[in-house]
C-alpha cells in the first residue's frame, strides 16, 4: 500500500509496480487499508485461523483484514518479500533455496536499493484543492438528518472551578490503545459525525471490575451497560465523568476521534499510569485533563462506585501537581496527587475548552483589529 499518491506515482514511474504485479503482488489503494482492518482480503473461510506476515506496523486483532481469526506478525519489507516469492512463511532466505526458470537451486540475492528515488519524487495530481480567495460568502450546508456528516459544535470552556463529583466511567485494565478507545473498520463511515461515531467510545476497553468489554456500571441506576450509553446518561444528568487507565494509555494510531469522543460525551479527565505521547497531546487539544498518577500504585485505590473530585484547578500551572479526592461508596476517601505535562499554552486550551476555541477567538480578535484599523 503506497503511503500517498506521490509515492504511488513514483514507484509506478520507476517500474516497481510492474515488478510486484509480475510475481502476483497486488498494490492496494493509497489509503489506510490494512492499517485499520480495511483490507478486502479474499479468503474462503473467514473463521479459519490463519497466519500472515506483513511489514505493516499493525500486528494486533482485527487489523489488516479485520478478521479476529487472522494472526498477524510483523517483519521487515525484505523478509516479507522473500517469503512472498517463496510462498511460505517458513522460508529462510539466508539458507533456503528456490528453483529458477532453468530448474536450478538458487539463493535469493541480498536485496539492494536506494534510500531515495534517483529521479526524485513526482506526481501528476497531488489531490490538493486550494481555498477560495474570499470565503466570506461560502456557506457549508449539512443535512441535519445525515448519519454521516454533522457540523462540529464548539466545546464549552472550563467553568473556572474545581471539577467535583465526577463519576467513574471505566477503569481500564491493561492495554488500551486508540483502537480500543475508538475502533476503526465499519465505524469509519461516521468519522464526519461526532455524535454517531461516539457510539464506539471505549467499547474495546477491558473493565477492571468484571473483565468484560463494553460493560460498565451506571452509578445512577446500579445496572451494567455499554460504555457510550453510560457516558450519555451522566451527560444528560449534567454530571461529568472520568476515565482511569493503565500504562501507555492511547498507544497506536494517532486518531483524533479517540480524544474527541470522550470530550463530546462529557468525560472531563483521563487519569492513567502513563500516556502514549500523541494521544496525551490530542486530549489536551480537545480541552480535556490528561493526568497521571504521581504514585502509580494509586491506580489500585480507584473503586467502582467512586465519586471523584479534581481540586486545585484554580491554581493550575506548569509543573504543579493537582489534588484528587476519591470519595468511596462506604463513606471513606483517599486523597492522591496527580501529575500533568501542560505548558502555559496548553493550559489556555483547557481553560478555553480546546485549542480550536483559542484559534477562533484569536482570529476574531485580529479581524476586529483589522476592521478598526481600516475604519480609522
Amino acid at each position: 500500500t503506497p503511503g500517498s499518491e506521490l509515492v504511488r506515482y513514483t514507484i509506478e514511474r520507476d517500474g516497481f509496480i510492474n515488478t510486484f504485479e509480475s510475481v502476483g503482488g497486488v498494490v492496494l489503494a493509497n489509503a489506510c487499508g490494512p492499517c485499520i482492518g480495511q483490507w478486502a482480503r479474499h479468503i474462503d473461510d473467514p473463521n479459519r485461523k490463519n497466519t500472515i506476515i506483513t511489514s505493516f506496523n499493525r500486528n494486533f486483532a482485527k487489523r489488516n483484514d479485520g478478521l479476529a481469526s487472522t494472526h498477524a506478525f510483523v517483519a521487515s519489507p525484505e523478509i516479507v518479500t522473500a517469503m512472498a516469492i517463496a510462498g511460505s512463511i517458513a522460508f529462510n532466505p539466508l539458507t533456503d533455496k528456490l528453483k529458477n526458470k532453468d530448474g536450478q537451486d538458487v539463493l535469493l540475492k541480498e536485496p539492494t536499493g536506494y534510500e531515495m528515488p534517483p529521479k526524485g519524487f513526482a506526481v501528476e495530481d497531488a489531490g490538493y484543492q486550494g481555498p477560495a480567495e474570499d470565503g466570506n460568502d461560502i456557506k457549508i450546508i449539512v443535512n441535519p438528518d445525515s448519519a454521516r456528516l454533522q457540523l462540529l459544535a464548539a466545546f464549552a470552556p472550563w467553568e473556572g472551578t474545581d471539577l467535583l463529583g465526577l463519576k467513574l466511567l471505566i477503569k481500564a485494565r491493561g492495554k488500551c490503545t486508540t483502537d480500543h478507545i475508538s475502533m476503526a473498520g465499519p465505524w469509519l463511515k461516521f468519522r464526519g459525525h461526532l455524535d454517531n461515531i461516539s457510539n464506539n467510545m471505549l467499547i474495546g476497553a477491558l473493565n477492571y471490575y468484571n473483565d468484560k468489554t463494553d460493560s460498565v456500571k451506571n452509578q445512577l441506576t446500579g445496572e451494567y451497560g455499554p460504555v457510550p450509553a453510560t457516558a450519555r446518561a451522566y451527560k444528560a444528568a449534567s454530571i461529568g465523568s472520568i476515565v482511569v487507565g493503565d500504562e501507555n494509555y492511547g498507544e497506536g494510531s494517532s486518531r483524533e476521534h479517540a480524544a474527541m469522543e470522550p470530550r463530546h460525551l462529557g468525560v472531563r479527565a483521563i487519569l492513567v499510569r502513563s500516556f502514549a505521547r500523541i494521544h496525551e497531546t490530542n486530549l489536551k487539544k480537545q480541552g480535556m485533563l490528561a493526568l497521571t498518577f504521581a504514585d502509580k500504585s494509586d491506580y489500585d485505590k480507584i473503586q467502582e462506585d467512586d465519586n471523584i473530585d479534581i481540586e486545585t484547578l484554580t491554581t493550575f500551572a506548569p509543573g504543579k501537581p493537582l489534588r484528587v479526592e476519591l470519595n468511596h461508596a462506604d463513606g471513606t476517601k483517599d486523597v492522591i496527587e496527580v501529575n500533568h505535562t501542560y505548558n502555559e499554552q496548553q493550559i489556555e486550551w483547557f481553560k478555553a475548552g480546546g485549542a480550536l476555541n483559542v484559534i477562533r477567538s484569536e482570529f476574531a480578535r485580529k479581524q476586529k483589529e483589522e476592521a478598526a484599523a481600516a475604519g480609522s
